[in-house]
């Protein structure tokens, strides 16, 4: 019988190549590590920012300041509950109606602005209009606007 051999290289030769990938394999992972964990952090933010609460609040701030502008009279009314907004002949009544924040244009019909309101208080203090709005979810939502004449 005839022993054969096999046609590979001698054990010694390789003998720090799999620690030698081990450790660069550490190394690559030790440095990917905390990209992943700003990622992480960014997107729970950027999910946060996606909240619809916060989204449609954005959408009620941008939309009311245009009533806010060249205005020809602007008074409380319902005891802090709305106001009430008179710009170009028409009148706009911006108040709490239910668990929403409704637009009523003359007193008639309705338009939804904001949903999911447990309390809101308007006031005017000189040029300004503030707005404190309780959700349903607990969160305060605060905001002012400058009121400009025409």
């Amino acid at each position: 019988m005839h022993r054969v051999k096999p046609k590979c290289a001698k054990a010694g030769s390789e003998g720090g190549f799999i620690y030698f990938n081990a450790l660069l394999d550490l190394v690559l992972v030790a440095a990917v590590m905390p990209l992943i964990v700003i990622f992480y952090m960014y997107s729970a933010s950027y999910m946060e920012d996606l909240d619809a609460g916060k989204v449609e609040w954005r959408l009620f701030a941008a939309e009311l300041q245009s009533y806010l502008t060249a205005v020809d009279s602007i008074e409380i009314i319902n005891g802090g509950t709305g106001f009430r907004v008179i710009k170009g002949g028409t009148e706009y009544d911006i108040e709490v109606y239910n668990s929403l924040i409704r637009k009523q244009k003359f007193n008639e019909g309705h338009e939804i602005m904001v949903t999911n309101i447990i309390k809101c208080n308007f006031s005017i203090e000189g040029q300004v209009l503030k707005i404190t709005a309780i959700r349903s979810n607990g969160t305060e939502e605060r905001s002012e606007y400058a009121i400009t004449g025409p």
